[in-house]
This record gives structure tokens, sequence and C-alpha cells, in this order.
């Protein structure tokens, strides 16, 4: 399938809010209404691998969190909730690629979705970050 084939079997089953368009390089982008801590947009990213689609987020989550996080990587903590949520959303997590793998047409919709929501909810574990700030509370209100 290409693109247009692609965006058109999948737009009737997705809300209005989701945009497909052909991708830069392949395959297509779906922009989705869900935004990022920091009011930034989530794109998923589908592309035809022999005869299934494979739905992933680029590593866009997991980039995000990491450009908010104050030290180089996450704790213990911080990775056991980005497992938590992809093993909830049966998603693979992959060189920091959040990634649905020998997706059928039928279920295209539904990985589009769960990929653009495992995106968000890793990077909401940026908030666990906030309570490792050195400025006390009281500055941080004002």
């Amino acid at each position: 399938m290409n693109a247009s084939e692609i965006c058109a079997s999948v737009s009737p089953v997705l809300p209005a809010l989701f945009e497909c368009e052909p991708a830069p390089s392949e395959g297509v982008r779906v922009r989705t209404p869900l935004l990022y801590p920091d009011g930034g947009v989530v794109d998923v990213f589908v592309l035809e691998r022999g005869g299934r689609y494979v739905v992933t987020d680029y590593g866009e989550a997991m980039g995000w969190l990491r450009q908010h996080s104050v030290s180089n990587g996450l704790t213990k903590n911080q990775q056991s909730m980005v497992d938590d949520v992809c093993r909830t959303l049966r998603i693979d997590l992959t060189r920091g690629q959040l990634t649905r793998r020998g997706v059928g047409i039928d279920d295209l919709a539904n990985a589009i979705v769960e990929v653009a929501q495992a995106s968000v909810r890793v990077a909401d574990v940026w908030f666990t970050m906030e309570s490792q700030s050195t400025q006390p509370m009281a500055d941080r209100v004002d």
C-alpha cells in the first residue's frame, strides 16, 4: 500500500482530529490531538513491512523525556514506569523508540492510538523528576 492508501484506510476509523499525510521519507505521519507536557504535538508514523505495518514514534517520547531530564539518564524507578507503560499498552521499547510491529490493516487505527497514548504516558514520567528539583518548593510556587 502506498501512503495515500494507508491514510484512506485509517481515516474513516480515527477521529477527525487525527491528520494523516505522507511522511517525508516513507510511510505516513499521523498527527494526533495528543500533546506532550510542554504542548508539543504527538506524531506517530506508520511504515509498511512485508504486508504488515510498523507503528512508531521514532523515539520522540524518550527523546522528549531525556531532553527535559536534569540528569543523563532515567532512575530505576522512572525506567520501571516506562516499562510498565509499554507492557500495559503492548508496545515495544527498542533503541529508544516506542513501536508496535506486525500490525494488520484492521488493527492499524488501534495501534496508532496506543503508540500515541504510550508517548504521552512516557513523557508524563517527567513529573516524577520534578520532585528531584533542588529549588525549594516555596520558590517554585512563586
